[in-house]
């Protein structure tokens, strides 16, 4: 029995080489969507930070998202800006962002050992060079409005593509 929960668990998930979740099977429905004018809503050429400080330490954190082209979105979590390899794409949270309803929206593939492999929703706007995302409330995830911060990205710090 054991054998077959492991079997059914195993074709569900895989691990890449830096041991971040990409699941095999999972349906974001806002992959494709076909908006011409994409590119004067998001910036594939940055990356949008929020910096975390951690109380009594000196050491600052960051977590971001990085838009590319077919509306792939990878989600960065402790990111180390100053290192080019921090920004490979197989070290971040896969998925797809949609700008064609009224509504801009995100959906990150998430993997839980309680809960399996589950997608976060959520909304964006970008004013000015700020992106604001909100989080909205499901049973993974509460209600939360996050605000990022562009940062301008060399030419070869945007030699990476997405796995997924």
């Amino acid at each position: 029995m054991s054998l077959l929960l492991i079997l059914l668990l195993s074709s569900c998930v895989s691990r890449n080489q830096y041991g971040i979740v990409r699941p095999n099977k999972i349906r974001f429905s806002n992959k494709k969507c076909f908006d011409e004018k994409v590119f004067e809503k998001v910036d594939t050429s940055a990356i949008y930070l929020i910096e975390y400080k951690w109380p009594k330490k000196n050491d600052k954190r960051y977590s971001g998202y990085k838009f590319y082209s077919d509306n792939k979105v990878a989600f960065f979590i402790n990111v180390n800006i100053d290192s080019i390899n921090a920004l490979n794409p197989k070290k971040a949270q896969m998925g797809f962002y949609s700008t064609c309803s009224g509504k801009n929206n995100i959906q990150i593939a998430y993997y839980h050992v309680q809960s399996g492999i589950f997608k976060s929703k959520k909304e964006f706007e970008i004013i000015n060079d700020t992106l604001v995302v909100t989080n909205l409330k499901s049973p993974q995830a509460s209600y939360s409005v996050k605000k990022y911060y562009k940062q301008n990205l060399k030419p070869n710090e945007l030699i990476y593509k997405p796995d997924w």
